[in-house]
């Protein structure tokens, strides 16, 4: 390697550099125009045909450019024992944005076999590489694609072929192209880990209280990681500082793509493993589908970055009460919640958990149901028995009066099983059917799937909030019912095998009506309009391969929070109450959080 540039040395390059930059500007006023790029290409005149070098430039006054045949053709001087930065021929001042994916094509050639590098660089800080690859140069024309994810923007960066540090030779360059890729899911990572973390979900039968917790923790890490490399927005929880030390042989920019797998490795290993979950294979998975450009110098700066990201957003959730096992003391009168399924109570603390954006779990916390001021109060009111008799009538197993819409919706936004997704799951599947509706790329998704997983780990903490730290912890409508009518009732809400279920823990509020608000607050904010029709998609095992068609996000929140009735299991102020209180939830996050 060679010694690294001094300060003097680095001002004496650079002004070569812009003087020969200058010159070549100065010739092209006497040479033919460059040919204009084709549709979407960086590269002004990268085929050749017009017979004119511009606007590629030289470094040294002893390599030669000529246009011959259609191709560029150099003629480098010897420059063994010297930097291979010491012989360049590049292409100035053409935009990229960070984080957008590009290929990299040219053909090459060369009258004696040698190596050449490539990069694709940025001015600001010179030379360092958003792509920077070696090839290998045989006598036969040969075509050489690179993809690569920008880890910066630079509205003039440069495209340098460098050929010091070898004997002489004559170079052949052609069809040289640097386009924009279209957006491709399959190798967005941050839709990959959110895959692997639904993955999960479904192998592991945890509550939706812990499940968007670690979401959370996932996300956010991702984010700050994807916002360290790039530097653009700002960070839930860190900046990882980002320098660029070395020689100019040696400059290396931290892979965007190895920075978010190895935050979301390391969460996921973080959290899963005392579970008995692995995570090897889902980082090799991700390995493969990285872009081609990306380096082994580059991905290790990444997973340097990733792995800070990771450890700043678990160390912040350390202490963050989640652990709090005290046991769940049950009121013992009519009206309260009593186990159902012969399950005790899930998760009675969250409520206490540290949230994630809201000052507290009782920020947005709703009045008692009803306007009730105790147990006796709202089993006195009539609109506690509308209430009951709507469910007894609508959510029944036997109901005649429930439609079969009615069932699917109940059906549909289920997921409440062990072998499905839970209701968390359920929406951030439908957060990725809008992005890729949308074509967001990975930065929008960062931010989008970040703002989405504070949003639901904050509506669970502020639904059980509502749920065991208010004087009303709310009996399920089938003890409702049995207290009244007798044995007999039983919800539409059932297992796989049809034995009848109802989840364990006090009904009001709805968690899921809690995590639709949330999840369409943040939604209508980031896409700017709640008008924004989508196929939507569900885990449930009684309703496989159903589809419903959502015309905006204040439509699959309102179905969501309706189906905890039609299904037996919530009353119509918990879903109603769990709306306000998630939507508010959202909005404040959005507000506060992963602000652009």
């Amino acid at each position: 390697m060679s010694p690294p540039i001094n300060a003097r040395q680095l001002r004496r390059l650079l002004s070569l550099v812009l003087a020969v930059a200058l010159a070549s500007t100065l010739t092209a006023l006497v040479r033919p125009a460059p040919a204009a790029a084709a549709p979407g290409d960086l590269i002004l005149n990268g085929t050749f045909d017009n017979g004119s070098t511009q606007p590629w430039w030289t470094r040294l006054a002893s390599t030669s450019t000529t246009v011959n045949a259609g191709q560029l053709r150099v003629r480098t001087s010897a420059t063994v024992g010297k930097p291979v930065w010491e012989d360049l021929v590049g292409h100035f001042e053409f935009g990229v944005t960070a984080a957008q994916s590009y290929r990299l094509q040219f053909d090459a050639s060369a009258d004696v076999n040698r190596s050449l590098r490539v990069s694709v660089s940025r001015a600001d800080t010179p030379f360092t590489s958003a792509v920077d690859q070696s090839v290998a140069l045989t006598s036969s024309m040969r075509r050489f694609t690179f993809d690569f994810a920008s880890p910066f923007g630079d509205p003039k960066a440069v495209l340098l072929f460098h050929f010091g540090g070898q004997a002489a030779s004559t170079v052949r360059l052609d069809n040289i192209s640097l386009t924009p890729l279209a957006v491709n899911p399959a190798t967005d990572p941050i839709l990959y880990w959110n895959g692997i973390l639904l993955a999960t979900y479904k192998a592991l039968d945890l509550p939706p209280t812990s499940s968007s917790r670690e979401a959370a923790i996932l996300h956010a890490a991702m984010h700050d990681a994807a916002v360290s490399v790039t530097g653009v927005g700002n960070p839930y929880r860190v900046r990882v500082p980002v320098s660029y030390p070395g020689t100019m042989d040696n400059v290396v920019a931290p892979s965007l793509h190895a920075a978010i797998d190895r935050a979301a490795y390391d969460v996921l290993t973080a959290l899963y493993t005392r579970h008995g979950r692995s995570f090897t294979d889902a980082l090799d998975g991700a390995v493969e589908r990285r872009p081609s450009g990306v380096n082994d110098a580059e991905e290790a700066r990444g997973d340097t970055v990733g792995a800070a990201a990771a450890a700043a957003n678990l160390q912040a959730r350390a202490n963050d009460g989640s652990d709090n096992d005290r046991p769940y003391q049950l009121d013992g009168v009519p009206g309260s919640w009593r186990p159902t399924n012969g399950k005790a109570a899930v998760s009675p603390n969250w409520g206490l958990v540290t949230p994630f954006a809201l000052t507290s779990g009782q920020q947005f916390r709703p009045g008692l149901p009803a306007g009730a001021n105790g147990y006796d109060d709202l089993l006195g009111k009539d609109e506690y028995d509308t209430q009951v008799r709507e469910i007894r009538d609508y959510g029944g197993r036997t109901s005649s009066l429930r439609t079969p819409e009615q069932t699917q919706i109940a059906f549909f936004w289920a997921n409440d099983l062990g072998g499905t997704y839970k209701p968390p799951g359920q929406l951030f599947s439908h957060t990725r059917i809008v992005s890729e509706q949308r074509q967001l790329g990975i930065l929008a998704n960062a931010r989008l799937f970040g703002l989405v997983a504070l949003a639901l780990a904050d509506a669970a903490i502020a639904a059980w909030d509502a749920k065991y730290q208010t004087p009303i912890d709310l009996w399920r409508p089938v003890t409702a019912i049995e207290a009244t009518e007798g044995t007999g009732w039983q919800p539409l809400s059932q297992t796989r095998e049809g034995v009848p279920y109802t989840p364990a823990f006090p009904a009001y509020i709805s968690g899921h009506a809690t995590f639709a608000g949330a999840w369409s607050a943040v939604m209508k904010r980031f896409f700017g309009t709640d008008a924004i029709a989508f196929d939507a998609t569900t885990d449930d095992p009684h309703a496989v391969d159903v589809v419903r068609h959502m015309t905006g996000f204040d439509h699959a929140a309102e179905e969501n929070a309706l189906s905890r009735i039609y299904l037996g299991v919530h009353y119509r102020f918990d879903a109603e109450a769990g709306l306000v209180t998630g939507r508010s939830v959202g909005a404040y996050v959005f507000a506060n959080r992963l602000r652009q």
